[in-house]
């Protein structure tokens, strides 16, 4: 009874320990991020049309403002493109034969958590901060701008968001290596104990021959 009781509960633990368990949701979080990402560029333009700045701000801070919204379009679509397509390589973190099974999906998702950031932040900070430093300098946008507008941060928002896309690729990197080698190091384990036991079977077959005699 109480081994009946305990199998019909043995799927969930294997569906646990095979990486799915982990796998799955990452993957859907992946598709959550794309969607988000493609929509962002939408909602931006839409607030900015309903709050009606275009009505107080000068032809050359328009111009900036439309060029800034076709730069958040590329930047959804990069985003989109780039969590749909890792979502799929999700699926290659994970083999039936690994100990550490969440320690590859996470490394995954931080390292692509950092090239869409630092990507984001580098290229829309920077071209963003150059349209409204160009065209808009005269305009006072206040909170319309997400961005700050210098020559300076020209040149920290690339810097910045280079940092971060190494920063995340270091992290994950770390994370990998480490479920590597203790996955390694338990495949080793395993066959150095197949290696060792015909040895040992062998030694004992010797001594017992020993003794016989």
């Amino acid at each position: 009874m109480d081994n009946k009781f305990f199998a019909f509960f043995e799927p969930v633990w294997d569906y646990i320990d095979n990486g799915k368990f982990y796998r799955e949701p990452f993957r859907l979080l992946y598709v959550i991020m794309a969607v988000l990402n493609a929509l962002f560029p939408l909602w931006v333009i839409y607030e900015a049309v309903d709050s009606g700045v275009f009505d107080y701000i000068s032809g050359g801070a328009v111009f900036a403002m439309i060029l800034a919204f076709l730069v958040l379009i590329f930047l959804g679509a990069m985003s989109f493109c780039l969590w749909f397509n890792r979502q799929e390589k999700v699926k290659n973190s994970l083999h039936e034969d690994h100990e550490f099974v969440a320690i590859p999906v996470v490394s995954h998702f931080i390292q692509t958590l950092g090239e869409w950031f630092g990507f984001y932040l580098g290229v829309g900070g920077c071209l963003i901060s150059f349209l409204f430093t160009i065209f808009g300098q005269n305009d006072s946008l206040g909170n319309l701008i997400p961005v700050g507008t210098s020559v300076l941060m020209i040149i920290m928002y690339p810097v910045t968001g280079f940092l971060i896309v190494v920063t995340g690729r270091l992290i994950a990197e770390i994370y990998r290596a480490l479920a590597s080698i203790a996955n390694n190091t338990k495949k080793f384990a395993e066959s150095r104990q197949c290696v060792d036991a015909p040895e040992v079977q062998a030694d004992a077959d010797a001594a017992s021959t020993v003794d016989v005699q």
